[in-house]
């Protein structure tokens, strides 16, 4: 499993700031207990994947569809045509999150299958959809794939590294995908993947047909309401960063009015700022700490992972 608690993980500047925070003992403790906590999480996956992994994408797909995650055949057959293989470097057809670098993760296949099944009336031939978070750029080729040629989907991302990681995905994917299936995605054009700040937002494509956010919000931005169509829903995690979170659902009626809905409790990163996020905030405030923030951050990734295994 992808975790990032090793050694690239426990750099000297960290291992400085451990000991300056404890003592010699107790730093030893805390880096010990953290990789302890990874080692164990790992075994958890391993027992939890059973659920719907399998040994091939159509098998993954096959098993999510069993198991009455997938319940639409639309989302079915465009989870099939995105090999997961393309998206991540190891274990692809394992029904678990895995690390993408830049301490964000790829969904398991379960949790994006929820996202599409939440979103699928909205995901229709002609629609603009915005994927806030695109990371691997997974569910944003899901998406495209949905809304077809005259349709816009757009993967924000605000780390240009996790940008650049995903349009090699996709251009892999597309590479080597069935031709007949792909030919009305033109990368740039259809499908587009932008560096930005996905709190504010893309009002190029604006206004949506659907939203999808892979993070959790304190509280869902403004600005996210505001680009939703009347008719458009909205897909967000909403939440303090370690505490109670739910799966939000917000429908924008025909008077221009929201409706929310909570869908389920979850367990996500914070949607943050790309500094926080890198653990390279600024040197006042409440970042002055960059590496009491990076190892803050990897216990919330943790415990994203450990959250999306439990909401199959």
């Amino acid at each position: 499993m992808q975790i990032d608690l090793g050694n690239s993980f426990w750099e000297q500047d960290d291992m400085y700031f451990l000991s300056k925070s404890f003592s010699s003992s107790q730093a030893g403790s805390v880096k010990f207990g953290l990789g302890v906590f990874s080692v164990l999480c790992s075994y958890l996956f391993s027992g939890m994947a059973w659920q719907s992994s399998g040994r091939t994408h159509e098998e993954l797909i096959h098993n999510l569809y069993k198991n009455k995650v997938i319940v639409t055949e639309k989302i079915k057959n465009a989870m099939l045509a995105v090999d997961r293989a393309y998206f991540t470097k190891s274990d692809p057809y394992e029904d678990r999150p895995l690390s993408i670098g830049c301490n964000a993760t790829i969904s398991a296949p379960h949790m994006h299958a929820h996202a599409l099944e939440a979103l699928c009336d909205n995901l229709n031939p002609g629609a603009h959809v915005l994927d806030v978070g695109s990371g691997s750029g997974y569910l944003t080729a899901c998406m495209a794939l949905l809304v077809g040629e005259d349709g816009v989907a757009v993967g924000i991302e605000h780390i240009e590294n996790l940008t650049s990681f995903a349009k090699a995905n996709i251009a892999n994917w597309l590479e080597h995908a069935d031709k007949e299936r792909v030919a009305h995605i033109t990368f740039g054009k259809n499908l587009q993947l932008v560096t930005g700040d996905g709190r504010e937002g893309w009002t190029p494509a604006a206004p949506y047909d659907a939203i999808h956010v892979g993070a959790a919000a304190a509280k869902i931005p403004t600005a996210l309401y505001e680009q939703l169509k009347p008719g458009g829903r909205l897909i967000c995690p909403e939440g303090p960063a370690g505490g109670n979170q739910f799966l939000v659902q917000v429908d924008r009626l025909p008077d221009g009015s929201f409706k929310r809905t909570h869908l389920m409790g979850v367990i996500y990163v914070p949607l943050t700022d790309r500094d926080r996020q890198l653990g390279i905030g600024p040197k006042s405030g409440a970042g002055k700490c960059p590496h009491r923030t990076r190892i803050i951050w990897h216990l919330l990734v943790l415990c994203h992972v450990l959250g999306e295994l439990f909401m199959v």
